[in-house]
Parts: structure tokens; sequence; C-alpha cells
């Protein structure tokens, strides 16, 4: 047993694959014979890294399975070196492999040089410690890829993932070399003002402190093959200086002004002092975050069909200043005026068929719609509103307007449509679907603006749903969908356009006609 105990220890020991501290005290039979010393330890490497000169290091990218790959054009030599760790290993020597040594073959010193781009036209080159090559995972590979013929780059783009940098803080440059078969994939880096900013090989770039709050600095980025092409970006550094003081804007404060929840969100102007401060540092907060977030000046209203009042306070963390905005988001306002490319929530329901589809275009202020072909002589183009929910209180709007064209006023050709308030949702538990009066052309009342287009109104207090009645006036009504349903506009043949100019609910008709005198638009009242 003894003997075959210490074989196991002893290929252990050799192969070294764990780390060895064996200590034996071995002693004679003999009573008057002195103990064996102890063994001294061994430490088997417990990893190995390529530690490469940095002109090595800027040539190496990584591909697209995640790679190290070293370029190298043939008759090309590079020397590669490594670390191991523990510094105190007892088994240093190393075997270099090469998986295709057609291609490029490495030496005992860990020199590789490129042959051939044949066949894969790359090979593995790896480095491990010589008892613990196979199946250990104590080793380190790069891709080398040799090309027989250097192909060299012809435009560098560069993107920036911020332009803007504060002292002490990072952000990543990135190029991108083209061609893509371009055999250097690299870029050297270079700051204009490396006392503003430094790049590292990676394309890294830190800001610096600086007696400038702000400073402009220019990162290239060079090829590397001797092309000399080059591309840069403008960034600025930014000094961090506390905000002294902040005065929030007043413009959405209620009762002036009222958010609407289908809006999303808004964006309060505010003024700081200094001026330039880092504006990042201001502490932002919601005293109800169930109706409404804050985040960097940029007020998110919560999608739930939660409402009330809330505040908004900005605080600057030295000095303990604070500004605040109180706003409210009333139950059943609806407002689509169409202000904002990148925000807002009505338009075109997407419908196509007979080889054509619908569509929108957007100004300020309205909505061009263009239809489809409803079949051979109808054209449709349903108009809706694509947030989640659509919230509805008949107690406090009760009257849904939208200001659009007819098709009839604008096509001679067309000599009837028909247009309703298609809904479908509950108030509390209890569905409400269909057209609202019942079915076409049944809007409450018809204003006629100067302009060419209608404010169609729809009464939620006295007309019912197609199916469910009329709404509670207590309640909030959520409803997955809301639209005008634009259809069966005949006779014509072709895709036709028309706009829509805004979507809101009201309290009262005279709250309409005072909407439309503010926006110096004349009407007469036909319905």
């Amino acid at each position: 047993m003894i003997i075959i105990m210490m074989i196991k220890i002893n290929k252990i020991f050799a192969a070294c694959l764990v780390s060895c501290n064996i200590v034996a005290a071995l002693t004679s039979c003999g009573d008057d014979e002195a103990p064996i010393a102890d063994l001294t330890p061994a430490y088997c490497p417990s990893s190995i890294e390529f530690q490469l000169p940095e002109q090595l290091q800027q040539l190496i990218y990584q591909d697209e399975t995640g790679a190290s790959v070293l370029p190298l054009l043939k008759g090309e030599t590079a020397a590669l070196a490594y670390t191991m760790e523990p510094e105190d290993a007892t088994f240093k020597e190393v075997q270099w492999t090469s998986s295709n040594p057609e291609i490029a073959a490495v030496d005992d010193n860990g020199t590789v040089t490129a042959l051939s781009s044949a066949g894969l036209g790359y090979s593995i080159v790896s480095v491990a410690p010589t008892g613990m090559f196979s199946g250990s995972g104590v080793n380190c590979n790069l891709k080398v890829k040799v090309s027989d013929v250097l192909v060299k780059a012809q435009g560098v783009n560069v993107e920036a993932s911020a332009t803007e940098v504060y002292a002490g803080e990072t952000i990543q440059m990135t190029a991108t070399i083209l061609p893509a078969e371009a055999t250097y994939r690299t870029v050297r880096w270079i700051s204009s003002n490396e006392q503003a900013a430094t790049v590292d090989i990676n394309g890294v770039v830190t800001g610096r402190v600086t007696s400038s709050n702000t400073t402009n600095v220019t990162i290239t980025a060079t090829t590397l093959d001797g092309s000399n092409i080059s591309g840069s970006v403008d960034i600025v550094v930014k000094q961090i200086v506390q905000p002294q003081r902040i005065e929030l804007d007043q413009t959405f404060a209620a009762p002036a002004y009222l958010c609407a929840i289908g809006e999303k969100y808004v964006k309060l102007s505010y003024t700081t002092y200094p001026e330039d401060c880092t504006r990042s540092l201001i502490q932002w907060s919601s005293s109800d975050e169930n109706i409404a977030t804050v985040e960097d000046g940029v007020v998110t209203f919560n999608e739930a069909g939660n409402f009330g009042d809330f505040t908004i306070t900005a605080r600057c963390p030295e000095t303990g200043n604070e500004s605040s905005v109180k706003m409210s988001m009333p139950a059943g306002l609806i407002r689509e005026l169409f202000h904002d490319p990148d925000n807002y929530s009505w338009w075109n329901a997407k419908q196509s068929g007979n080889g054509s589809e619908s569509s929108h275009e957007w100004h300020y202020g309205y909505l061009t719609v263009t239809t489809y072909n409803q079949n051979a002589t109808n054209q449709r183009g349903d108009f809706r509103c694509w947030n989640t929910k659509t919230y509805i209180h008949a107690g406090n709007y009760p009257l849904f307007a939208i200001k659009m064209e007819d098709a009839r006023d604008l096509y001679e050709e067309i000599t009837s449509v028909a247009i309703n308030l298609d809904t479908s949702g509950d108030v509390d538990g209890t569905k409400y679907s269909g057209n609202v009066g019942g079915s076409n052309n049944k809007w409450a009342h018809d204003y006629k603006c100067a302009d060419g287009s209608h404010v169609y109104v729809y009464d939620f207090a006295t007309q019912n749903f197609a199916t469910g009645g009329l709404l509670p006036k207590d309640k909030v009504g959520a409803f997955s969908t809301f639209q005008i349903k634009y259809a069966d506009m005949r006779t014509i043949s072709h895709q036709i356009q028309y706009r829509v100019y805004w979507v809101q609910t009201f309290k009262t008709l005279d709250d309409i006609t005072d909407y439309l005198k503010s926006e110096g638009i004349e009407y007469e009242q036909v319905k």
C-alpha cells in the first residue's frame, strides 16, 4: 500500500495538476536513527498570460467570435512574451504550440513567424506550463491571422460613446476601418490636449482636472499600416462644478397647466447658478412616484392610470438650495397637439389592403394621414391612439373632440364617409365597446372651421356606447382601443390624404369654443 501511494503522489507531483505542498517525516524502524528532513513545498503555476509590447498590443483586435487576433504579413515575425503566477512557481518550463504551423510557426522562445495565408489563413498560438499542457486550462492563446499581401485602409470612421466627459470620468471611442478586408484593423489614438484628456491604446478617453470649466479636445485615430489615414471626434471635457442654486420654470405648474397622462412626459426648464455647473449633480425627486417620476428635469408620467397632484423638486446637494413646481394630472384629460415629433401618441391605424397601406406624416401642429384601398371604390384610413391605455372620465371630461378634415370637403368625387368613435375597454369591471352614439357619423356636435376642417365632438355624458351603454360619471375607464374609424369614403379608387390637427377632451362646449378662439380659429356650429 505504501508503494502504491508513493507512485500516485509522484505522478501528481510530476504532472503539476494540483498545487503540491507535501511534507513527509519519515523515521526508521530503529530507535537510534534520526528522522529524514522535511521535503521542500512545490508550487504549480495557477495562471499564465501574454505580456506583449505596446507595438504588438495596438495591432490586436477582437474578431466576430471574440478571439484576440494578431494580424501579420507573410514573412513577418513577432516576439511573444508571457507572465506566470505565482512568481515563485516551482515548475516554470513552458511549451509553445501552433495549431497550424504551416501558416504560423512558433519556436521555443515564443517567436512567431508568418508563413502563409493558405487554407484557414490563421493559426492559434498557445503557451502553457509544460507539465500542465493537456487539459489543465492554465494556458493562453492568440489567433495569428496571416496575409500574403497588405490590404491598406482607405478610410476610418470614428465614434464616441458621448461627446462630453467630466474630469475623472471616461468615455469609449471606437474606430471602424474601411474596407472590411484591410489587413490591420486597429488604430493609434492621439489626444490633441493630454492636459485635458488622455486616450489609451484601446480608445478609452479619461477627462482630467484643469483650470478651465470646459475644454475642447480632438481625439484622432490613425491607421497603423503606413497609409496614415485618420478620423477624429471633437469632445468637451468638463470640470465638476457644484450647483449653488437652482430655479425651476413654472410653465407646467398647476392650475395654469394640467398634465395629460397620454403625453407621457414633459421637460422642465430651469436656471442654475453658476450657469456652467455640473447639472448631473442636481438631485431630483417627485412627491408621488405612482403618478410621475423625474430624472434630469424630465418628468415621466405613469401608464397605470394613477391621477392627482404631485410636486417636483430639484436640490443642490452642496448648498441644500431647492426649487419646486406643483403639478397636476386630472383623470380623463386627453391632449394631443402634435407639437413634439419625438412624443406623440395618435397616428394612422396601420391598415393595408389591395396593394396599398395607410401612413402618416408629422408636421408641427398636425398630421397628414394617407388612406389605403379598402376596395375598388372605397378608401379607408382610421386614426388611432397608440398608448397602452386611454383613460376616460365622463364626469371630469365628458366631451371628446377631434379637429380633422372631412374627405367630402376635399374631394368632389367623394359623396359619403363613415366616421365613428370606436372603442374597447372597461370601467370598474363593466365592458364598454363599439361605436359611441351607435352608428356612423353620430357625433354630438360639429363645428365647421374657417380652414376647412371640422371639430367633431362626442359627449360621454349623453351618448351610449354600442356595448355597455352610458359611462358612469364617477369612475375612470381604461380603454385598450380608442380610435376614429374613418371608412367607406366613396366613390374613389385612389389613395387620398386628410389632416388631423388635434385630439382633446373638454369639460364644456364653452371650453371648446374658447380654445378655438385662443387659437385664432373662426368657426360656425353646424350641429
